[in-house]
């Protein structure tokens, strides 16, 4: 098991993928570990070198710490970087993941070669929140002291009408996910809402690409449309009746699009 060490814990990570080709770091979303990618590394390998991580608190990372900073989660990512000695990589964050991506293409320029964002934002405090009912959902399946019934937790994680053609299919994703503990989630949590870069979004350099699904309930629409216009020559991928987790619902497009947009010399 492959374990990187920084500030007195435990980075796990793994790797998919032909050591030669060109190296892809995918950085996963609140509260769940790398499993939850599912199979989009076993697709990605085809094209690329795909270098997947626990974030601190998940899956076999360390649980160090009761409060987390997105910048540390950022420097975290670089450490992984430097365990497979990787100097630079193609950076794919989704959900929180795509905060910490941000910070790390802002904080660690020269490590970023492109970056695509996914169902992100740029500040909780200044950014396009969800309904109150969706954000309470959310912190129901974050604290896990309640079970949210089945059809409002599809609902919050892909579009009404995958979950009517799927409907058992994010129940299942969660199941096999491995979420955090509560203290560790709410760490994570606690990185979300003190994530602000809308102001430092001129300074990321890497071409960037940013996805959407226009039915994501939990981080809406406008908050992409934010990133594209604030990152120097961005580029916006709307896609059409997805949801949050448009990775799970529109696997292939995704793949389409990363490496469309990761293979550009």
């Amino acid at each position: 098991m492959p374990l990187a060490e920084r500030a007195g814990h435990a980075i796990h990570y793994d790797e998919v993928g032909d050591p030669s080709a060109p190296p892809l770091l995918l950085v996963m979303g609140l509260g769940l570990s790398s499993r939850a990618w599912d199979p989009l590394p076993a697709r990605l390998s085809e094209n690329f070198r795909v270098l997947v991580f626990d974030n601190r608190g998940t899956g076999r990372s360390g649980r160090r710490g009761w409060m987390y900073r997105m910048r540390d989660l950022a420097d975290d990512a670089v450490t992984v970087l430097d365990a497979v000695q990787v100097p630079r990589a193609n950076v794919f964050g989704i959900s929180m993941g795509g905060m910490i991506a941000q910070e790390l293409a802002i904080r660690h320029p020269y490590r970023v070669r492109r970056l695509a964002l996914g169902a992100t934002f740029a500040s909780w405090l200044r950014g396009h929140k969800p309904s109150l009912r969706t954000a309470f959902d959310l912190l129901l399946l974050i604290l896990q002291r309640q079970r949210v019934p089945a059809e409002r937790l599809g609902r919050l994680l892909v579009s009404r009408e995958f979950h009517r053609a799927h409907p058992n299919h994010a129940l299942e994703w969660i199941a096999r996910s491995g979420r955090a503990e509560v203290r560790c989630a709410a760490a994570q949590v606690a990185a979300v809402l003190g994530h602000a870069t809308l102001h430092r979004l001129e300074q990321i350099r890497a071409p960037t690409l940013v996805i959407t699904g226009d039915a994501d309930r939990l981080v809406p629409p406008r908050n992409s449309e934010v990133l594209a216009a604030g990152i120097p020559d961005a580029r916006l991928l709307v896609l059409r009746g997805a949801g949050h987790v448009f990775p799970l619902e529109r696997e292939q497009e995704t793949v389409r699009a990363l490496t469309e947009h990761f293979l550009v010399d």
